[in-house]
């Protein structure tokens, strides 16, 4: 029996014509960047970031990439608390995130 293994998903920024580009990353995110630990989202931004998810095309791809790699933000209109509930409910743990960013 072979296992299967899980295809990797691009970054969400890489796909074709995604909105959140066009908006710009802080209103996706509330906090300061260069501490992970204040790192957070609003309701207001949670809200205004879902209805942006809502119209693009990479709504589940984004989302799956979230509730797989990312702890902080709207990913696919999935609050940070959502990421958190979709994790547990598929036993997928975070233990070691690595940022893309220094």
């Amino acid at each position: 029996m072979y296992k299967k293994t899980k295809p990797q998903l691009p970054f969400p920024s890489t796909y074709e014509n995604p909105l959140c580009r066009e908006v710009g990353g802080d209103l996706f995110f509330y906090g300061d960047a260069d501490d992970p630990g204040q790192l957070d989202t609003n309701a207001t931004n949670v809200k205004l970031a879902r209805s942006i998810c809502k119209s693009c095309d990479h709504i589940v791809e984004c989302a799956e990439w979230g509730i797989q790699h990312e702890q902080f933000g709207v990913w696919g209109g999935l609050s940070p608390v959502e990421l958190t509930d979709a994790r547990r409910k598929r036993n997928i743990n975070l233990a070691t995130i690595q940022y893309l960013v220094d």
